[in-house]
């Protein structure tokens, strides 16, 4: 293997890590952001804490829920039109 493959391949693997710890943190993101819902917090203060609008927030997290019983996060799926 060359140096040119073994840059390919390390930057490669350096990408499939960075995709997993991505996914982790999303995960993550999604499980505090409903935790917040659940206990209260308006969309401005969970918009306020990611960086970005109120209406950004409700729109990719509207779906979210908590259940503080199993300590787990699930997606709704919206109502029918």
């Amino acid at each position: 293997m060359d140096r040119i493959d073994r840059l390919r391949v390390d930057a490669l693997t350096a990408t499939g890590t960075a995709a997993a710890h991505l996914r982790a943190a999303e995960s993550t993101l999604d499980d505090t952001v409903a935790r917040a819902l659940h206990w209260g917090a308006s969309w401005t203060q969970i918009g306020d804490a990611l960086g970005v609008t109120r209406q950004s927030a409700h729109r990719r997290y509207r779906h979210i829920r908590w259940d503080p019983d199993t300590q787990t996060s699930w997606t709704e799926p919206p109502l029918p039109l």
